[in-house]
């Protein structure tokens, strides 16, 4: 099959799925990302509207961008001052998404990952032209949304069978899966990147994350190659500091592959580990009740 088919058969699989709604904050503030100059107050409004989501994006705006303990952002006005509108609605809506998402004790392993990858992305983004620190972190906390949709299109086999291999195995564990159902969580969740208005870029880092030649990413989308690149990494650093399995000589390979592409010095790792360490062991979720 090629890509068109595989995209058409994830859009069949979608309608057999309740997809979450977009919050409506996160439409607000589409709408005020139109405006050249939108009002800092009525966006910290806007942000606050739902107190449990504005805790979750405070938290979650501090583990990524690595703020220190006595530096932490605790109001949404802040975070107005200190991000552009764009980050904000990027962070926020992650934060709604680790509110609401997880609905088992799998979805939230599967958003724990992600999010721990995000917080590694965002710190090599530093290192990496032209790529900001939010949307690093969105585009790897997004890879394997479209994984939660496919385990409520299968319940049965997609967890176990086909995708938890994918941690130890990203590219011949990624064929199997869509050998099986003739497209995979990757075509799912770029759907659900541009249902959302989450822009090209993220669809097709989303896409492309378990495709195996970087460079052939790189004459499609120079960016999203980066964003392909920064997220194997950060998932091999994910891997390495929270994973009891053994290091497979294919997960070595996607992250010696991408490293060369990007071409990090040694103390972007060492950073991206640190952020780790210092963010990534508590997950702070919550079942969702839908």
């Amino acid at each position: 099959m090629d890509m068109k088919d595989k995209v058409e058969q994830a859009k069949q699989i979608l309608k057999q799925i309740k997809l979450h709604s977009i919050p409506p904050e996160i439409l607000e503030l589409e709408a005020m990302l139109d405006n050249p100059n939108p009002n800092t107050a009525e966006v910290a409004r806007v942000l606050a509207h739902n107190p449990e989501v504005l805790g979750e994006f405070l938290s979650l705006t501090n583990r990524v961008l690595n703020r220190q303990e006595d530096d932490l952002i605790l109001d949404a006005a802040s975070a107005v001052h200190l991000l552009g509108l764009n980050d904000i609605r990027y962070l926020f809506l992650s934060g709604y998404l680790i509110k609401n998402l997880p609905t088992s004790e799998t979805d939230q392993k599967v958003v724990l990952h992600s999010m721990r990858a995000g917080i590694a992305a965002a710190e090599l983004s530093h290192w990496i032209y032209g790529l900001g620190r939010c949307e690093a972190y969105l585009a790897s906390f997004m890879q394997d949304v479209g994984a939660l949709y496919m385990m409520r299109y299968d319940p049965e086999d997609y967890a176990q069978t086909y995708f938890s291999r994918q941690l130890d195995y990203p590219l011949s564990a990624y064929r199997d899966e869509e050998n099986h159902y003739q497209t995979a969580h990757t075509f799912v969740g770029g759907l659900i990147a541009k249902r959302w208005n989450l822009g090209n870029l993220l669809y097709r880092s989303i896409v492309f994350h378990h495709h195996d030649n970087l460079l052939e990413v790189a004459t499609f989308d120079p960016k999203a190659a980066q964003m392909v690149a920064a997220n194997r990494i950060a998932n091999y650093l994910v891997f390495k500091l929270f994973s009891d399995h053994f290091m497979t000589k294919e997960l070595e390979r996607f992250f010696e592959e991408a490293q060369a592409f990007l071409n990090l010095p040694e103390n972007a790792l060492h950073a991206a580990e640190a952020a780790l360490q210092k963010w990534g062991w508590g997950s702070g979720f919550h079942l969702s009740s839908h």
